[in-house]
Order: structure tokens, then sequence, then C-alpha cells
């Protein structure tokens, strides 16, 4: 099984290389352009650098279940394993994920302060007295979010593939359609919204994170039953 595992931990490393490097290309330059729009032609700019990784990682999580499980099946790999496999590259490839975010926006601090850019304004789910503690204290939350995200792609991906796209899509807008009404009635919604923003870091952290296992698990009723060829 640990044979199996290390072997499908590598695969996944490889094949997201390139796929990670395109992103982290990409968003570097998308904050570039957009800075020196920021100082040249605009007054007033917000910049989301972590909301984009969170929209990616939906994407990869659908990605990977897709491109690997059947991958996995044909070659004798069991969907034991590979479920494990997918739950530690899930925290490894976030973390890497993580650092990488973390880098940039404690570089984009840096560049802001030297240059006394003071029109630029880059949002994080954690606000505090200074930039870099609401780099840091974001971090933890940043973590759990993109693990979120990532799971819940995954499970999209899964269904998707166990019941074709048209089986994962009514799947999918019933599961939508339920949250959206359940959420319809204004008292609910408002009191929800003002429920998450009283929220402190760690209680937070703990909800996410508790939304991506969930996610997690609930993915492995679907791979445990799964075949080498997905559903069209």
């Amino acid at each position: 099984m640990m044979k199996q595992i290390q072997a499908l931990l590598y695969f996944f490393a490889v094949d997201s290389r390139r796929t990670l490097t395109i992103f982290c290309s990409i968003l570097v330059l998308s904050i570039t352009v957009l800075t020196v729009l920021g100082v040249t032609v605009a007054d007033f700019m917000y910049i989301a650098i972590t909301a984009p990784a969170y929209i990616f990682m939906i994407i990869f999580g659908f990605r990977t279940i897709q491109e690997s499980l059947p991958f996995a099946i044909k070659r004798g790999v069991t969907r034991k394993s590979y479920h494990t496999a997918v739950g530690i590259f899930i925290l490894l490839i976030n973390l890497v994920m993580l650092a990488f975010l973390a880098v940039v926006q404690l570089v984009v601090n840096g560049v802001f302060q030297v240059a006394n850019i003071t029109n630029i304004h880059i949002i994080r789910p954690i606000g505090a007295s200074t930039e870099l503690k609401s780099i840091l204290y974001s971090l933890p939350l940043d973590y759990a979010l993109l693990i979120s995200f990532f799971t819940a792609g995954l499970l999209l991906g899964i269904i998707a593939y166990k019941f074709g796209f048209l089986g994962g899509a009514i799947l999918g807008g019933i599961a939508l359609i339920g949250i959206t009404v359940s959420l319809t009635i204004q008292e609910r919604l408002t009191d929800f919204i003002t429920w998450i923003l009283d929220l402190a870091v760690f209680p937070a952290f703990g909800l996410v994170c508790a939304v991506a296992i969930v996610c997690y698990l609930i993915s492995w009723i679907f791979i445990r039953t799964s075949n080498s060829q997905p559903t069209t």
C-alpha cells in the first residue's frame, strides 16, 4: 500500500508541476500589470491575490480526479490507496500554494512600502493593524480555504466521473438549489453572514476545515465504486 501511495504522490507531483507553474506565472504577471495600472491610472484600487488561487484549486481538484483516477485503476492501484494518496497530496500541494501566496504578498507589501504606494490595497480574509500582521493572521484561514476549495472541486469531479457531466450537473444543481432556498429568507441570510463575520481566526479555520473533511469523506463513497472508465 505504501509503495502505491508513494508512486501516486510522485505521479501527482510530476503531473501538477506544469499546471502550477503556469498559474503562478500568470498570477505574478497579473499582479504586476494591476500594480502598474494602479500607480499610473487609477486613483484607488483593490487587488485580490488569494481569491484567484481559491478558484484555481476548484478547477485543479476537478481535473485531478478526472485524470488520475482512471490512470490509477488501470494500473492496479487499490481505491483505498488512491483516496489516501489524494488526501496527502491535498495537504502538500496546498501547503506549497500557501507558501507561494505568502511570499508574493510579502514581496508586494515590501514593494508598496519602499515605493510609498498607498492607493492600492490587498484584499485578505483577516484584517489587522498592520499589513504584515494581516498577512500572517490570514495564513491559517487561507490554508483551510485552499484545502476546502480543492476538496470541493474533487467532489464535483468524482460526481461527474461517476454519473457523467449531466448527472453531476443535476446533483450539483439540486444541492445549489437546496442551499439557495435555505438562504432566501432574509433573516437567515443576515444571521448567517453576521455569524461568519464575527468568527475569530481559529473557529473560522476549524469550520472551513470541517467542510473540507466532509467533502473528502463523501468523495470516498463514489471513489470506492468507480471503474476505470468515466461515465459520459
